[in-house]
């Protein structure tokens, strides 16, 4: 009998070894998603007034850096975000966030929609 008994003592311990390392790297991906959660993002208010932005014509962040682009206008106005697809469309006086992880790097228009599409701004994503 002891001979079939080694053979289970060696699955047991092997299984609680499996599940030690489960718990380690479920532990350490906690940790991660913690301090990616707690990071604080880039934040750029922009205004917009008479169809023109009132401020910088280029804005450049980082790769995987967290963006805050928090729009107001004087009017309604439908904007898009070209190369990360975002739309949001601003009402006077309800400013609206675009909020994304600026992933891939380049040059990416942001354009205003509606009677006529006029580009902004520039979002760059310079690389890491």
């Amino acid at each position: 009998m002891r001979s079939d008994a080694a053979p289970c003592h060696q699955v047991a311990r092997l299984g609680l070894a499996a599940m030690v390392a489960v718990a380690a790297f479920v532990a350490s991906a906690k940790t991660c998603a913690a301090q990616g959660a707690g990071e604080v993002p880039r934040r750029f208010e922009l205004r917009i007034e008479n169809n023109r932005l009132a401020s910088a014509k280029t804005i450049q962040v980082r790769r995987d850096e967290t963006v805050e682009l928090i729009w107001s206008a004087d009017r309604r106005s439908a904007l898009h975000l070209h190369g990360y697809d975002i739309e949001v469309t601003v009402d006077v006086g309800k400013p609206q966030t675009m909020a994304f992880r600026a992933r891939a790097t380049g040059r990416y228009p942001i354009e205003l929609h509606g009677g006529r599409h006029a580009v902004l701004v520039y979002l760059e994503v310079l690389p890491r």
